[in-house]
């Protein structure tokens, strides 16, 4: 009974040696193509985020933008009247509510080492090129609305949030359009701001136009050798 206690952290380990991706079980030097990929694919670094839009505008926030149109749903119709019938009644409202899908985007901390290393291994480009003064977070492909923020105005309506402590907010906000209407957005925040393993759960948030993401990053998940990467 006492080996058996002994043996089994040991199995312990070995399974959770076995379902480690292979490329956090090697020194980033020995990675293969396959290693970064997954890196910038599906690693604690990375997240798959579903877009999400904000409320529809009254015709007195319309009116104070400029933009008439934004945020303006499907309207309902005769049929939304009941005139025409329960079931065209029903199927008016339904379409009054729904929502576009507006898809996923990925959201990755573009400043970590390990994102930046499976980059040059694969010969990619970073999103955040000459910022080391700065924690960066980028948006990938995220579609442009029709009334594109400017960076400046991007800056006021992102933040990182973590439990007890106040609000980082960004310091800058780059910028790039794609073909295809799409862009990629990259928020900056200042290192000098520092984020621990202690502050355990982040949480990105940004608004787009229209559009907003949100997602957690967990710092345990983002050790290497024992350091958090960022």
């Amino acid at each position: 009974m006492g080996r058996l206690r002994f043996l089994l952290p040991v199995f312990a380990t070995l399974l959770a040696a076995a379902d480690a991706p292979s490329w956090s079980t090697k020194p980033i030097s020995e990675w293969t193509d396959d290693d970064a990929r997954e890196v910038l694919d599906s690693s604690p670094w990375v997240k798959c985020v579903t877009v999400q839009q904000v409320r529809n505008l009254s015709p007195d926030e319309r009116r104070e933008g400029g933009d008439w149109d934004a945020g303006i749903g499907p309207g309902v119709g005769l049929a939304g009247t009941g005139i025409l019938g329960p079931e065209e009644q029903a199927e008016a409202l339904a379409r009054a509510h729904q929502r576009q899908n507006l898809g996923s985007v990925m959201v990755r901390w573009e400043s970590s080492l390990v994102v930046r290393s499976a980059q040059s291994k694969l010969g990619l480009p970073s999103a955040a090129q000459n910022t080391d003064d700065y924690y960066a977070i980028a948006v990938y492909d995220i579609p442009t609305p029709t009334r594109w923020n400017t960076a400046n105005e991007l800056k006021g309506i992102a933040f990182l949030r973590r439990d007890k402590k106040k609000d980082l907010h960004p310091a800058r906000v780059l910028i790039e359009r794609h073909t295809g209407g799409k862009a990629t957005v990259v928020y900056l925040f200042r290192r000098t701001q520092e984020i621990t393993r202690k502050d355990r759960t982040l949480r990105f948030v940004a608004q787009i136009g229209r559009l907003f993401v949100s997602q957690f990053f967990f710092t345990e998940d983002m050790v290497v050798d024992g350091r958090l990467e960022l």
